[in-house]
């Protein structure tokens, strides 16, 4: 017996789930180093879509790191980590990027409810992502929620957010429609991770506390699963028209 069932029948059912400790005290300690060195001496070479800051120029989200700390990408492929996204995608699994969220304190931004896939178009819905807790999260300081079950609601409407980091959200009409109100934000300790479907509806509050609300996090994708061009196609020119918008290009 897996001596993940119980976590995955939680994910099953309600689109996410927590994995406590998945990573031990020296691997957590690793990630974090490499995550603040990467900050303090390569973001400030980054632009465009790849990082965002908060209104007194903190970061708050960057995006793609993989791309330009090999580290990140080496981190993802581990053994343990392709096990487990296989094991709760049912299928072998294709590592897709890495991104690091800061969200520092009194001044993380918030993320509106949104659903991954939006972004990502894979044709078939089957991805995941691996958020990876620095920091204690919770209500407190920002932590991510979830709306239990909506990973069983298909993919929504979404419409341009103009908010740095996440550029599209779903409408308040349709989150009334839907009733997208059962929200749960869980507690994590350093180590512990969360794991959430591509088509569960998430999202965070700002950070106004104390305390820093940092995250990393891996995505993971069915290696069978192709891209919806035109879903992708759209996605990538409203992304564009907003980061002309907050003029990031």
């Amino acid at each position: 017996m897996n001596k993940f069932n119980k976590n995955k029948s939680h994910f099953n059912k309600y689109g996410y789930c927590i994995i406590n400790s998945f990573f031990n005290k020296k691997e957590i300690v690793n990630l974090d180093k490499k995550v603040e060195t990467f900050i303090k001496k390569k973001s400030n070479k980054l632009k465009g879509k790849n990082i965002n800051f908060t209104k007194n120029k903190s970061i708050n989200t960057v995006h793609d790191v993989d791309k330009f700390e090999s580290f990140f990408k080496k981190f993802a492929l581990r053994k343990k980590n392709l096990d487990l996204a296989g094991f709760f995608l049912d299928s072998k699994p294709e590592f897709r990027k890495c991104e690091i969220f800061s969200k520092p304190a009194k001044t993380g931004l918030p993320a509106p409810l949104h659903q991954d896939n939006y972004l990502w178009a894979l044709k078939n819905n089957n991805g995941i992502t691996f958020w990876i807790a620095l920091d204690k999260s919770n209500k407190n300081n920002g932590g991510l929620y979830y709306v239990k079950s909506s990973h069983r609601l298909g993919l929504l409407k979404h419409e341009n957010s103009y908010m740095p980091g996440t550029s599209q959200k779903i409408p308040k009409k349709l989150i009334k429609k839907k009733k997208l109100f059962n929200v749960i934000t869980p507690s994590l300790k350093p180590g512990d991770m969360l794991i959430h479907h591509c088509l569960t509806v998430h999202g965070s509050n700002a950070n106004k506390s104390l305390k820093s609300r940092r995250g990393f996090t891996i995505q993971y994708k069915d290696k069978k699963s192709g891209y919806n061009k035109t879903l992708l196609k759209n996605y990538k020119i409203n992304l564009i028209k907003q980061l002309k918008a907050r003029k990031q290009i």
